[in-house]
């Protein structure tokens, strides 16, 4: 069962990378006691967490405020993510078995329903980080996933600034789909060449933005 602390990262966090927190904005801790019907001592925990994570910042006698946007940050989480996400990828297919098929293939079908139907960036945004974070998991390597994680919250939070005013990136996002397919494939060098193509492409379109 999920902890409160968890549940108030998870709640937070998804917030401060979707920009409904905005950078340098002020945190609220009794706003989101109220809204999450929760102690305060659970969002702190969180935001200890958050902190750690690059997510927050704490000012002496001013509270926790959502972290400064740094532009810089963008070609430096992006050498990780190019170096790791590949490697994830190709984990998720070397260890994947039946048993992760029904939560695979749920992704699946929200990947390819896209075609379909239209999304708002944020939820684009949040659907993308969700696949990405299933492939962490599939890996089987806890370290792996950790460090994948936290780098890919930073990564989603400067893309949803980027595209703030751009229309939905729903290509990119479609790449996913044949990344899902080589992985449930046990397809391993596929799997880690997609992901390379796909994390590349991305970031070379967001560099066209900035």
């Amino acid at each position: 069962m999920e902890s409160l602390a968890s549940l108030a990262y998870r709640v937070i966090a998804d917030r401060i990378i979707t920009l409904d927190i905005r950078p340098n904005e002020a945190i609220n801790e009794s706003q989101l006691s109220k809204d999450m019907q929760m102690g305060r001592t659970p969002i702190r925990e969180a935001l200890g967490k958050l902190e750690n994570d690059r997510l927050v910042v704490t000012k002496m006698r001013k509270g926790a405020f959502a972290a400064p946007v740094d532009p810089s940050d963008f070609r430096q989480v992006s050498l990780i993510r190019h170096a790791l996400e590949p490697v994830a990828a190709g984990l998720a297919a070397e260890h994947y078995h039946p048993g992760h098929a029904e939560t695979l293939d749920q992704h699946l079908e929200l990947l390819r329903s896209l075609r379909t139907r239209s999304l708002e960036q944020s939820e684009l945004m949040r659907l993308h980080l969700a696949v990405h974070k299933l492939i962490y998991g599939l890996s089987m390597n806890r370290h792996l996933e950790d460090t994948l994680t936290r780098y890919a919250h930073l990564s989603i939070r400067l893309w949803s600034l980027l595209l703030e005013r751009q229309p939905p990136v729903v290509e990119r996002t479609l790449e996913l789909a044949e990344i899902l397919e080589r992985i449930e494939a046990n397809d391993s060098e596929q799997s880690r060449s997609l992901m390379d193509q796909h994390v590349r492409a991305f970031d070379n379109y967001l560099a066209g933005l900035r």
